[in-house]
């Protein structure tokens, strides 16, 4: 490499040297005088002079010595090496140290090619923005050691001379104390960043301690903090269907009671062996800690409410409580007695008797027994009568009638079949109850009858392991004295799903992890590799199996366990993965279930960029909210500048070019997403990605076959159409070219597809006055014709032939104006330029960008001109037809043709015949005045009722989920603009989608209407309002009125005065759709007055008086046996806002009591709900938590009412109910009872 200098320096060097240095800002005067205690007036010319030949610095990174060191041409020329490295060395790619690399740095810190690399840090140094290499991060420096950034010290100067001798990190991704202590242990002087600078590419080197290399410290603080699994609580939402019922296995020892303080030690509780746990090898999840939940104690009902809201909320059907009884002594039994004790801890469950020996070990395995088991027969009756205590708690679970106990090991019973029959004896005579007996499969026992009793369950790691081998050499061991017997958590999982089916009732189950380390301390037994995905796919296969295998006619899955964390088999959340196993429990329970996780709905895009099938997913999306209030998110393969709308309506995911798709569909199907709409066959790669990921997909196509070939779409588009389960053309012509194109066939794909426009998002009805200001503004005259195109103006779109139209009608209409609306395509405008010019020149030609009024452009054009060469169906096209203008469109472009020809809405015209397309316009536009008017109604009313955008989005809703959006909600009202916002905004906030919201007002004279409007303006949430023009004076004809207007399955007639939980519609409904016979569900209430002041928590007693006991719980009943039990005598549905309808069969009731309800005043539901349920086949279905509230108004029509008329008309219904049902005496004296009950309060008193 040339020095760049001649070899003598010439007279004038000293003073040339001065000034090039001194301008270079490479001097570091004060570092220079610091270092070489240096006169500041003299120490740059004594530097440039003599002090380089001395090897003195001129800053701390250019070291003379090693520049000189290391390129010897310029050692050999005598010249000064500074000047040398201003003047040719840094541009030659030289460096002035090992300390800084110029290349490397204006590279990453874009210096200008003018400004030296090394002045430029010099001056930004201390801002914490650059660093002098790739190894040092002075911003990190600086914000982790404050004394050095308060201090104003350079961060690499004081790393290199003082902080790596106090241990202080270069970088987050260099370990200074590691790499001294691993690689200079004998050589603690050297600086251990330029050290590994030197040797970073021998064998063996790191920086910082490798990823993958584990310590026991360093496990133990990796499982300590929240791993790439990690997730949060998702609770389902309340009523959610779940395909089986999930029970766990509850261990209730976390409390303290003296036996355990005699053991273990004073103040033992299972939290005290928790501790004990470590990490024996790499990647051994110790010791495990609570998160949520923390370290409680089971001593307070409030420890167990919290467990059990948990539980339940993820979906859980009932703790399975390890039972302790030895010869009549318990123990643990606290939080069990804590249960009984409190209703309200309203938590199904039953009982595993845990009958061994209590050892100091806690595996089964007898060594030093400290309370024994002894099945003393003496002591029979009392064991019995004290499971027959829990049996008669009425949250016992039972099958089919019969209460489920389960006994751990009935391998050690003496003579247990001979004993287990007597117990039975003992069961029938003392508790008259013939429980199920379960056997826990464990220690050998596998068939239930060998012992006399009815199924198995499973536990593993019983059975499950014992004949897999052991991983423990493929393990990394870090406890070299452990003697852990380690098992592969899939393959435990691949041997529990091979198993056949067992000739008895068996419930299957799964356990999130093993590993009782934390018990046996290096010698226990662990399933390593457990992940939540793995037991998430477990459950899922177990709920799969137990669907086709019901066990006593239920489908019952258990798992081991909801809080066992001494042996790692628990599912309350923890430190490092948070609730994921919870969160899986919960996917896999309700995965295929009709309404599930919140109805949330995952809206797919390509990119964000504003074309109209961008637009189009904003529309899907708005109206998914705003009237139905499904949850949605978007993914997006790509960015572009419709990301901030989209992310202003829902979350939105933007995948970047190394994301992994597959990833994130599993992340939102771990999320709780089971349905996804994806817009476009540009992003239909993602439907088999999705569907693998067991989230159904809908896949929209708007592309024709010239643009799926042009954009190199083919095999995408082949793979996204097999792969969804439904796909939606806007037309047949779009859809048979298409399906042409893929070499799909016919026949067998027809099936899935379905021909539906997307329909207009946005109406844009005529506006004359903006059709002056318009023109106006653009200078067209009144009467002069307007064609207007609209869209991205490229070749597909036919920007080139509207511009040939134009120069035809200059012919033809040389009075006509031509617009289009939309951005531009660059390479078009500028090969155009010249054309477009001359157009715009002669003031007819309008170029108006991307506009957000395109209503405003419609109402002012007088013809739409689509020109594109193809075009599936433009929405464009809807929105001119919407605005009333016709179209003229090029045969075989697309779908539009074959709208105007059916809707006459319009002219086709041959492929590229442009003057076949302006004499269409101009014949168009010059029609008369009132055949203008009258077209313009017709294509508007047309919109209207084919492309209702309402109508389109629904059917995608019913496509990917039939049975989502199957309730219509209808308020009645009169004169309640008062309670009218909370009675709307207790609909809006329903966990459960609706169809739609009817406000039925009957000619309110308050502002009931303008309070709606309000409140659902508010709340962005969508309601149709149907009004009456005078008063009926009867709440039936509203009723049948909402009966007939409303759309869905099911409706719920909403009163407009009375208030809802959150959870009504997820509970009432699920339990209607349970049978196909239910005609109604009901709810308890919550009564207040009609100030909301609460007057009674529930109905409940008020129904005991005629039903003692039978609605304390959920109930499904048939018709006639619930009217003759709960409404032959009164009417125990006390509000209709309760109820949620089979909407079929209330139209029927309706129909068949005719005008007879407007007789009625006050017993009109009463006799309604008598006729329904006395129809024969109809069933009820009843919830016992009372999620409606039923506001009761002093001065309502029931109480202003006249006595004798209430009177009479109980009494009619009465006669009503005992003529269909044939009631006996008992019941008729019932009835007569109670109406002289009421005829006391009302008349007589």
């Amino acid at each position: 490499m040339d020095s760049g200098f001649d070899s003598e320096e010439g007279p004038d060097f000293d003073s040339l040297a001065y000034t090039v240095i001194e301008q270079s800002g490479l001097f570091d005067l004060a570092w220079y005088c610091g270092e070489y205690k240096a006169d500041p007036a003299t120490a740059l010319h004594y530097w440039a002079k003599s002090g380089w030949r001395q090897g003195q610095q001129p800053n701390f990174y250019f070291d003379t010595g090693w520049y000189l060191t290391y390129y010897a041409d310029v050692a050999s020329s005598g010249n000064n090496p500074l000047l040398h490295y201003i003047q040719f060395g840094e541009r030659e790619g030289r460096r002035p140290s090992e300390h800084f690399d110029p290349a490397w740095y204006r590279e990453t810190f874009l210096v200008p090619a003018n400004d030296l690399c090394l002045a430029h840090y010099l001056r930004e140094r201390l801002g914490g923005r650059v660093n002098p290499n790739p190894d040092f991060d002075t911003g990190f420096y600086l914000t982790t050691y404050a004394d050095v950034a308060t201090a104003g010290l350079d961060a690499f100067i004081h790393f290199m001379q003082i902080g790596f001798r106090e241990d202080r990190d270069p970088s987050t991704d260099f370990d200074t104390a590691f790499y001294r202590s691993r690689y200079l242990r004998l050589q603690p002087g050297v600086n251990p960043l330029l050290d590994y600078q030197r040797r970073r590419d021998e064998t063996g080197v790191f920086p910082k301690r490798p990823v993958k290399e584990a310590t026991i410290p360093g496990e133990i603080a990796r499982f300590s903090r929240p791993g790439e699994a990690f997730e949060p609580f998702e609770p389902l939402p309340a009523g959610t269907p779940l395909r089986a019922r999930a029970l766990a296995y509850y261990l209730p020892q976390y409390h303290h009671m003296p036996e355990n303080d005699a053991w273990w030690g004073r103040g033992f509780t299972e939290w005290t062996n928790l501790s004990r746990g470590a990490p024996r090898f790499s990647g051994h999840y110790q010791p495990r800690t609570p998160r949520d939940l923390g370290h409680y104690t089971l001593d307070n009902p409030e420890t167990l409410r919290r467990q059990i809201d948990m539980a339940q909320a993820a979906g859980l059907g009932g703790f399975i409580f390890y039972f302790y009884w030895f010869n009549g002594h318990r123990l643990m039994e606290k939080p069990l007695e804590m249960l009984l004790a409190d209703r309200s801890l309203d938590m199904p469950f039953c009982l595993m008797w845990a009958n061994e020996n209590w050892t100091r070990r806690w595996d089964g395995h007898d060594e030093e027994i400290l309370i024994s088991q002894d099945y003393r027969q003496s002591e029979d009756e009392e064991l019995i009568r004290t499971f027959g205590r829990h049996f008669a708690d009425p949250r016992y679970i039972r099958l089919e009638g019969r209460p489920v106990l389960m006994i751990y090991r009935p391998g050690l019973i003496p003579d247990a079949r001979a004993t287990i029959a007597r117990w039975r004896g003992l069961f029938q005579r003392l508790c008259k109850e013939n429980p199920i007996l379960v056997m826990g499969q464990g220690f050998d026992a596998i068939d239930p009858r060998e012992y006399g009793l009815d199924a198995a369950i499973e536990f593993p790691p019983h059975k499950l392991t014992a004949s897999l081998p052991k991983i423990n050499d493929s393990l990394e061991w870090l406890d070299m004295d452990a003697k852990n017997h380690v098992v592969s958590y899939q393959d435990t999982v691949a041997v529990s799903l091979a198993e056949p089916r067992t000739s008895f009732p068996l419930i299957k189950t799964a356990v999130p992890s093993w590993d009782n380390d934390a018990r046996r301390e290096g010698r226990g037994l662990l399933l390593h590799g457990s992940t939540p995905a793995d037991f998430g796919e477990w459950v899922s296969a177990l709920v799969r199996d137990a669907e086709e295998n019901p066990v006593f006619g239920e489908p019952i899955i258990c798992i081991n366990a909801w809080n066992e964390w001494a042996e790692g088999a628990y599912l309350e959340p923890d430190l490092h993965f948070g609730s994921a196993y919870l969160n899986a429990l919960s996917r896999a329970l309700s995965a295929e279930a009709p309404s599930i996780a919140h109805g949330k709905i995952l809206l797919v895009g390509h990119d964000g960029h504003r074309h109209g099938a961008q637009t189009l997913l904003l529309a899907i999306a708005q109206q998914f909210k705003h009237r139905h209030g499904i949850a949605v998110e978007f993914l997006l393969l790509e960015g572009g500048p419709m990301v901030p709308d989209y992310d202003a309506l829902a979350p939105v995911t933007v995948l970047t070019r190394s994301a992994d798709l597959t990833v994130e569909a599993q992340k939102f199907a771990a999320r709780g997403f089971r349905r996804a709409i994806v817009n476009t066959v540009a992003a239909g790669g993602a439907c088999p990605v999705l569907e693998e990921a067991e989230i159904a997909t809908v896949l929209l196509v708007h592309e024709l076959p010239s643009l799926i070939r042009e954009k190199n779409l083919t095999q995408l588009a082949r793979r996204g159409l097999i792969a969804a389960r439904q796909v939606i053309f806007p037309a047949a012509a779009v859809r048979d070219g298409v399906l042409r194109h893929l070499t799909l066939d016919g026949e067998d794909f027809l099936p899935k597809t379905l021909i539906k426009p997307q329909g207009i998002y946005q109406t844009l009805p005529y506006d004359a006055a903006s059709r002056a200001e318009t023109r106006k503004t653009l200078g067209i005259p009144v009467k002069a014709p307007l064609f207007i195109g609209v869209g991205y103006a490229d070749m597909r779109k036919g920007f080139d032939l509207f511009l040939q139209l134009w120069q035809r009608l200059q012919t033809v209409a040389p009075r006509a104006h031509l617009a289009w609306a939309g951005n531009m395509d660059r390479e078009l405008a500028s090969y155009f330029e010249p054309e477009i010019a001359e157009a715009e020149a002669s003031g007819r030609f309008h170029l108006l960008g991307f506009r957000n009024d395109v209503e405003v452009l419609f109402s002012t054009a007088d013809v739409f001109i689509l020109t594109s060469r193809e075009d599936p169906f433009p929405s464009t096209a809807l929105e001119a037809l919407s605005a009333g203008i016709p179209i003229v469109a090029f045969s075989g472009s697309g779908g539009v043709p074959d709208l105007i020809a059916e809707h006459d809405a319009g002219r086709v015209v041959p492929r590229g015949d442009i003057a076949a397309m302006a004499d269409a316009a101009v014949a168009l536009a010059g029609a008369k005045e009132a055949d203008i008017r009258a077209r313009r109604a017709r294509l508007s009313a047309v919109a209207e009722s084919d492309f209702n955008f309402q109508h389109y989005t629904q059917v995608l809703i019913d496509l990917i989920d039939p049975d989502l959006l199957s309730l219509s909600v209808a308020v009645p009202n009169y004169n309640y603009a008062r309670h009218m916002p909370a009675r709307l905004e207790t609909i809006f906030q329903q966990w459960c989608p609706v169809r739609e919201i009817l406000l039925l007002d009957d000619r309110s004279t308050d502002d009931s209407i303008a309070v709606a409007d309000r409140t659902a303006l508010d709340a962005d949430r969508a309601i149709t309002i149907i009004a009456n023009k005078k008063n009926s004076g009867s709440v039936f004809a509203q009723w049948r009125r909402a009966a007939e207007a409303a759309s869905g399955d099911f409706i719920w007639i909403a009163e407009a005065d009375d208030e809802s939980d959150p959870r009504f519609l997820s509970h009432v409904l699920r339990r209607l759709k349970a049978n196909p016979d239910n005609v109604m569900a009901f709810c308890d209430s919550i009564a207040m007055d009609q100030d909301g002041t609460i007057l009674s928590d529930s109905y409940k007693a008020y129904y005991n008086r005629a039903a003692p006991g039978l609605l304390e719980v959920d109930g499904d009943f048939a018709g006639r046996d619930f009217l003759r039990r709960c409404l032959a005598e009164r009417n125990l549905i006390l509000n209709v806002s309760s109820v949620v309808w089979r909407r079929s069969a209330l139209l029927a009731a309706l129909d068949r009591c005719g005008d007879k309800l407007r007789d009625f005043r006050v017993a009109g539901d009463w006799y309604l709900y008598a006729d329904i349920l006395s129809q024969p086949a109809a069933r009820i279905a009843y919830v016992a938590e009372p999620l409606n509230r039923h506001r009761r108004h002093q001065s309502s029509v029931t109480h202003a009412l006249d006595g004798r008329r209430h009177v009479d008309e109980i009494a009619e219904v009465q006669t009503f109910i005992a003529k269909r049902l044939k009631l006996d005496a008992r019941l008729k004296r019932r009835q007569a009872i109670y109406l002289d009950e009421v005829t006391e309060q009302l008349i007589l008193h």
